[in-house]
C-alpha cells in the first residue's frame, strides 16, 4: 500500500510538472529611441540627436547662411570701432535677419541648430570677447526670431 501511495504521489508530481511546465510566459520588451533635438554637448552631458553634427556640417555649406553670419556680425560694437560699417541703415540688417530666416528654414529641422551653431563659431572669429557676447545674445534669438521649428538651441562658446 505505501509503495503504491508513493507511485500516486509521484505520477501526480509528473503530471503536475507537465502541466505546469505546458504554460509558457513570452516576454516582449520594445526599444524606443528617444531622438530629440538637442546640441552634441550641453553642461557636460552627452545629448541625443537624430543627424550627427559633423553630419550637419557637411550638409549645409556656410555660403547658405552667408546672411546669418551677417546678421551676426552687423552692427556689432568693438570698443574702438564698429566691427561692420557704422553707417549701414537698420533696415539692412533687417534684411540681413529675413534673408537668414529663409536660408536657416531651407536647413532640415535636425540640423538647424547645428547650423546656427556653425554661423556663430564663424561670426565669432571675427571680434573679441566683448563681441561675441553681443553675437550669441543675436544668434539664440534666431530660432524665435525666424520662427524656426525648433523653439531653442543652447549654443555652446567657449570664452562668454
Amino acid at each position: 500500500m505505501a509503495k503504491l501511495a508513493l507511485f500516486a504521489l509521484t505520477l501526480t508530481a509528473v503530471v503536475a510538472f507537465c502541466e505546469v511546465s505546458a504554460y509558457r510566459t513570452t516576454i516582449t520588451t520594445t526599444t524606443i529611441e528617444d531622438n530629440s533635438l538637442v546640441p552634441p554637448f550641453v553642461d557636460g552631458l552627452d545629448n541625443r540627436r537624430q543627424i550627427p553634427m559633423e553630419q550637419c556640417r557637411s550638409q549645409i555649406p556656410m555660403e547658405q547662411l552667408n546672411h546669418c553670419q551677417m546678421h551676426l556680425t552687423q552692427g556689432i560694437i568693438n570698443s574702438d570701432e564698429m566691427v561692420v560699417n557704422p553707417r549701414r541703415p537698420m533696415q539692412q540688417e533687417q534684411q540681413h535677419l529675413v534673408q537668414c530666416c529663409t536660408q536657416l528654414k531651407k536647413v532640415s529641422r535636425q540640423c538647424q541648430c547645428d547650423a546656427i551653431q556653425q554661423v556663430y563659431d564663424e561670426a565669432r572669429q571675427q571680434g573679441g570677447v566683448g563681441e561675441m557676447r553681443q553675437m550669441l545674445t543675436k544668434a539664440q534669438r534666431l530660432p524665435t526670431d525666424c520662427r524656426l521649428e525648433v523653439q531653442e538651441c543652447p549654443l555652446l562658446s567657449p570664452y562668454v
